[in-house]
């Protein structure tokens, strides 16, 4: 059962990607899989992730986070 909740989450959230364009979120381009898992292609991201710079940063100011966001 667990293996396909997994399967359904992995699917709904292809899904949501494949359906996303926004110049901030990473274009989804393609998935495969194997036996044991799933692999989601997305465009590179040359300026790093929000997250990393988070990391780097610590902090964001709100007016930055608008700009990402909007």
């Amino acid at each position: 059962a667990l293996k396909k909740q997994s399967q359904a989450k992995a699917d709904g959230e292809i899904k949501i990607h494949r359906s996303v364009k926004h110049a901030n979120v990473a274009q989804f381009i393609h998935f495969f899989e194997d036996s044991e898992n799933v692999y989601i292609l997305l465009e590179l991201c040359h300026n790093q992730s929000l997250n990393e710079l988070l990391k780097r940063r610590k902090r964001l100011h709100e007016l930055e986070v608008k700009c990402y966001t909007m």
